[in-house]
């Protein structure tokens, strides 16, 4: 498995932004070929990296919904049904299970009778209690960061934090910890090449 480099995190960044993004427009901004970055998105798709391909939707337009944040507490050992219940249930958004067994959920809720939508989904006898809060504003934010995805530099092997320095050879960008191994890295490379070349 070939590691991420800086090319595969613009083009994350890129889709992040917008999934239906173009690979010609992608192309152009990595300094690749439209087939280059199919690859390298068919390869984060095998590393599941990316996941799959969504829609970013505010149901709350589509029909009358309200928003709201549910958050469960369920019987120890009816915990991952209510969890499961929770993800079917019409409107549900987001599900989030933590550490301790506390469910909590974002979604759009019929405006008109949340209880009964609530009860229409779960079975409350495995819930020990429940709170349903409206919510004001809800944001969807994907951001991708460098640090994420844990660049090594491929001279020293140290990982490439924020004051890090790319290059780019050929095709690749790549990503170095500091100054003095992109400059090593490059002398290397470029020897190598003149060698091929002779």
């Amino acid at each position: 498995m070939r590691s991420l480099d800086e090319t595969d995190l613009e083009i994350v960044r890129l889709l992040s932004e917008d999934a239906r993004r173009p690979f010609s427009e992608i192309a152009e901004r990595v300094g690749l070929s439209p087939p280059a970055v199919s690859d390298r998105v068919a390869r984060l798709e095998e590393q599941e990296v990316i996941r799959r391909f969504t829609l970013d939707l505010d149901r709350t337009k589509l029909q009358s919904r309200v928003p709201v944040m549910v958050e469960l507490d369920a019987q120890p050992e009816r915990v991952e049904h209510v969890y499961e219940d929770l993800i079917e249930l019409d409107g549900t958004e987001h599900v989030f299970l933590t550490f301790d067994g506390r469910i909590s959920a974002h979604a759009n809720a019929p405006n008109d009778d949340i209880g009964s939508w609530l009860r229409h989904g779960i079975s409350m006898e495995q819930v020990t209690d429940y709170e349903v809060t409206l919510l004001d504003k809800f944001e969807w934010a994907i951001d991708v960061t460098a640090a994420e995805f844990a660049l090594t530099c491929p001279v020293c092997e140290n990982s490439v934090g924020s004051d890090g320095v790319t290059v780019q050879l050929d095709d690749e960008i790549k990503a170095f910890c500091c100054p003095s191994c992109e400059e090593r890295y490059v002398e290397q490379y470029e020897s190598f090449e003149s060698a091929i070349d002779s």
